[in-house]
């Protein structure tokens, strides 16, 4: 679905400021776009986790790593640069920004030898449009090295290493766009699964950035809650609201949220509940804007989605806002046919208080 919408000019916004209403032109000038993607790691680690016995996970390891390579990752995050390209956000919020390494097969030294950098490459697809991004804030999350056999007579060690991360454009002046300073941190409370006899820390957690925009204070924060565990992810949902979502500035909220919002998710509640505005309802409050699943495991096998997961969530904010689901549509595959990412991406643009 195209965007360029987002970007048209707003000649006149009204609002309520300070009980009494009050008209704005030109409010382009407090326009402020953000977007938030899930990249999709290429696999379904799920099965792993669940492998009844030794053979089976590393069986299910194989799996993993044959399917991500099988989805074309150079293709599918060249279309999500696409879309960054088409819908020009000054913030970004990613998951699943995927490192994938490999190694000799049972080597008790971590693998180092990189098959895919997604942050790397979706850099260098932007800087290859002369688009101007650059990671501000990045957490390491799950950092997990396995055994995996890919066929009877191939077998790797493969580390898979999740990330959240912020892009921010910084080609915009400083009278516009400043960066005060960063944080990042993992949840307290995170899943623990037994996989080789082992406890394996599932590890989920956040980045945030104080943002000086046209002179205006705000942080940005963009997370990834736990998928597999209901009670895991409300403690998540919790401790971002205690944590980097407690500030007095305006609040700009993305992610990945592994709550529905159209069914009424309980982490969803919880956010909403706590005085977040969901930018999507109030921009198109008629239409669903449902993000998961887009595919299957690989990203060729196409799927109707049926939640809406990904999520822009704000406190501060004023005005209409507008938003839109990006590569869903059949026009943002890649030239192979797939699906840029399993979930679809949501950009908005929010009037920010002046």
């Amino acid at each position: 679905m195209t965007i360029k919408k987002l970007t048209a000019i707003i000649l006149t916004v009204t609002f309520i400021s300070n009980g009494s209403l009050q008209s704005y032109s030109n409010s382009r000038d407090r326009d402020l776009t953000v977007m938030t993607y899930n990249m999709y790691l290429g696999a379904e680690l799920g099965e792993i986790f669940t492998a009844p016995s030794p053979g089976e996970v590393v069986l299910e390891v194989g799996e993993a790593y044959t399917d991500m390579l099988a989805g074309n990752v150079p293709e599918r995050i060249a279309a999500i640069a696409d879309q960054i390209e088409d819908g020009a956000p000054v913030l970004v919020g990613l998951q699943e920004v995927a490192l994938w390494r490999v190694g000799a097969p049972f080597d008790p030294a971590p693998a180092t030898s990189v098959t895919y950098d997604f942050l790397q490459m979706l850099l260098d697809e932007l800087e290859d449009r002369n688009l101007h991004y650059a990671a501000i804030a990045i957490q390491t999350n799950l950092d997990a090295e396995l055994p995996g056999i890919l066929s009877p007579t191939q077998a790797l060690d493969i580390r898979y290493t999740d990330r959240v991360v912020i892009l921010a454009r910084t080609d915009l002046p400083e009278s516009q766009f400043k960066l005060d300073e960063t944080d990042a941190a993992h949840f307290v409370t995170n899943l623990q699964v037994p996989v080789l006899g082992q406890v394996v820390t599932v590890l989920r957690g956040w980045t945030s950035a104080d943002v000086k925009f046209r002179g205006k204070p705000y942080r940005f924060v963009n997370t990834h809650l736990e998928s597999f565990f209901d009670l895991v992810q409300y403690a998540q949902a919790n401790e971002l609201l205690q944590g980097p979502a407690n500030t007095e500035s305006a609040l700009i909220l993305v992610g990945d949220f592994n709550s529905d919002a159209e069914a009424g998710g309980v982490s969803y509640q919880i956010l909403i509940g706590s005085g977040l505005t969901d930018v999507w309802s109030e921009a198109n409050p008629t239409a669903p804007g449902l993000t998961w699943p887009l595919s299957g495991e690989i990203p060729s096998s196409e799927m109707i989605p049926t939640q809406r997961l990904d999520l822009i969530l704000s406190r501060g904010q004023v005005g209409t806002p507008r938003a839109d689901v990006v590569g869903e549509e059949a026009a943002d595959k890649t030239p192979s046919g797939l699906r840029p990412s399993d979930h679809a991406g949501v950009i908005a643009t929010v009037v920010l208080k002046p």
